[in-house]
């Protein structure tokens, strides 16, 4: 209506291949089951490939309803409407969905945007006088209306608003046509506006067009637990854990799916059991991940659910709690599934574990996969790996301070002890050894600024500090440092090591 760029529209003729589809919606509800249909091979159809989001809605907003309310058109609005300053979203035209009933309540001036878009063009005129007297405008208001009127027609119906583009239109045999391999990594390419959709998205469309109750099962499952994204536990998971559980390949792609999916549905339940008993698992104070900072990256999960999936109930296996919090650390302190495409690395630990007896975690087989397929590694505590991730260290070492908190003020941060404005320049190499490294909660943290410990620590108690810091009293001085950095590396190295069992 303003006159602003509506982008471009990708469609796709699919006369050769049969392809899982579902039509537009004309009433939406939120209670929708979508039941996709196959179009046969040899049968032309043309499918909108990017831009169906904007047709579904302009085809619910012109055609049909949401949720029961249809829409319609305030004639009078438009740039300089007497409303306009109050309009919160930008728009100069006004459009409001309505419910059937509410007639009594609604403004003569809005009308059905279905009911103009029916007009015959010859009888466009007659419409526009009959509604202008109905609505009792006059002068300036009904100039107004009858110009916006017109220009929403235009808009409806102009042909050549929106480019188009068609994909094998032209194509008159099968061998000229695009595959369907071709067609997602078009759509990945061109799809740079909108709501950007990634492979993980097109692949939870194909599993839609197969799984009726995907969505559902999905949201559910991604509600119960990760309802404030502070996990990062998404569709992306839950698709590559399926993949994880059946003993698929860990692939994002449509040959993956199309050959997989009947397996994944029908892992989804232990799947789901796996990932929850995972996640409690990890908050138990015996193993204490305690932020979502430190399960990161969550792929991390994925052998933990693979060995969780093998058991009764998915739950863990009372004596093998410590050897699985073994695994799960050193994978962690490894960063072994970072990456975007840890496939390998996961298939190479599900093959362990698919091999080895369900009733025991394979620790120290799955230690000679990290050793023997990753450069740098660990798979005994050392000084080294507590550097690779000090937060995770320390997190073992003070479970009291690095804890769940509901207020900003006792939220941990990495602190160091003696502070680095004070000690960088005199001793460089050690002011950021973790033997100086500490969590505190965040409003002490800002309290101390550059005071040195032995006055912020001095309102706490001896055995509280070595409790909650691993802190002995009597090093903190400055003539001392040294032998503090020293002494405390040693001593979290010895509780990470007790902690990991090697």
């Amino acid at each position: 209506m303003q006159g602003y760029p509506f982008g471009s529209l990708l469609l796709w003729e699919t006369r050769f291949l049969g392809v899982p589809y579902r039509e537009f919606v004309r009433d939406f509800d939120a209670s929708l089951t979508f039941t996709p249909k196959m179009k046969d091979s040899g049968k032309p159809m043309k499918m909108v490939l990017d831009g169906q989001q904007r047709l579904q809605s302009l085809y619910v907003g012109i055609h049909g309803a949401h949720s029961g309310r249809r829409l319609f058109f305030n004639i009078t609005s438009g740039p300089g409407w007497k409303d306009e300053a109050d309009d919160e979203t930008g728009a100069k035209y006004r459009f409001e969905f309505w419910q059937d009933g509410e007639q009594a309540n609604r403004p003569k001036r809005l009308i059905h945007v279905a009911d103009i878009a029916s007009w015959v063009p010859r009888n466009e005129d007659s419409q526009i006088r009959w509604v202008i007297q109905t609505v009792g405008l006059e002068r300036a208001e009904a100039d107004r209306a009858a110009s916006n009127m017109r220009l929403l027609r235009r808009v409806i119906t102009q042909g050549d608003l929106i480019p188009i583009e068609t994909i094998d239109e032209e194509a008159a045999h099968a061998d000229q046509a695009r595959s369907i391999s071709e067609i997602l990594e078009i759509f990945v390419r061109v799809n740079s506006g909108g709501t950007r959709l990634t492979r993980s998205d097109l692949m939870f469309s194909l599993i839609k067009t197969k799984w009726i109750g995907a969505r559902r099962a999905f949201d559910d499952l991604l509600r119960s637990v990760d309802a404030d994204d502070a996990l990062g536990i998404d569709k992306d998971l839950v698709i590559r854990g399926l993949l994880v559980v059946a003993d698929a390949p860990v692939a994002f792609d449509v040959e993956t799916i199309e050959r997989h999916w009947p397996q994944m549905e029908s892992k989804f339940d232990s799947f789901s059991m796996a990932l929850k008993s995972a996640l409690d698992f990890c908050q138990e104070p015996d193993v204490g991940i305690r932020s979502a900072q430190l399960l990161q990256p969550v792929a991390t999960l994925f052998p933990v659910i693979y060995y969780l999936h093998l058991q009764k109930n998915g739950s863990v296996p009372e004596d093998q709690r410590t050897p699985l919090r073994t695994v799960l650390y050193f994978l962690l302190f490894n960063d072994y599934l970072r990456g975007k495409s840890p496939g390998a690395r996961i298939r190479w630990l599900r093959e362990v574990l698919a091999h080895s007896d369900p009733a025991r975690v394979p620790v120290d087989e799955i230690l000679r996969v990290i050793r023997e397929t990753q450069r740098w590694h660990a798979t005994e505590t050392t000084v080294e790996m507590l550097k690779w991730n000090p937060r995770l260290a320390l997190n073992i070492v003070q479970p009291g301070v690095c804890k769940k908190t509901l207020s900003w003020q006792s939220k941990a941060e990495i602190d160091h002890i003696f502070p680095q404005s004070v000690y960088r320049e005199r001793f460089p190499a050690l002011v950021d050894d973790i033997g100086n490294f500490a969590y505190l909660g965040k409003l002490r943290n800002i309290r101390k600024s550059d005071q040195p410990p032995w006055e912020y620590f001095k309102e706490i108690s001896d055995a509280e500090l070595d409790r909650d810091f691993a802190i002995d009293r009597s090093l903190l001085a400055d003539d001392k440092f040294e032998q503090f950095v020293a002494a405390r590396r040693d001593r979290i190295i010895g509780e990470v090591r007790s902690f990991l069992g090697r």
